[in-house]
């Protein structure tokens, strides 16, 4: 008995793990992968920084009072969203808390 065809299969499946992204993925809706801000207890205004981001702008409500300044955006994003988080940030955006599912995140303006 060999376990050549065992050892086949789990590389193949280490490979397709690894495969890059196609252009389609780049465009590919993925709020069906998360709870809306509102799930969480949050104000989703709009997305951001454009209409197919997953980070969205928060408007203001008992759970956001303390994170709400006139000089800064506050925004939300997935908590699992690592990358857009990311994104955020080295935009210089502030890490504040997380509220339920979403990282809220304090962006500059001006």
């Amino acid at each position: 008995m060999t376990k050549l065809p065992g050892v086949a299969i789990l590389a193949l499946g280490f490979l397709a793990a690894c495969s890059m992204p196609t252009p389609d993925d780049a465009t590919r809706d993925t709020s069906a992968l998360y709870t809306p801000p509102e799930a969480s207890g949050l104000v989703g205004v709009r997305p951001y920084p454009g209409p197919r981001d997953v980070c969205q702008v928060i408007g203001e409500n008992d759970l956001t009072i303390d994170y709400l300044d006139h000089t800064e955006l506050l925004i939300g994003c997935p908590a699992h969203e690592i990358g857009a988080i990311d994104d955020r940030v080295s935009e210089g955006g502030v890490l504040q808390t997380q509220v339920g599912d979403w990282m809220l995140l304090s962006i500059p303006q001006g």
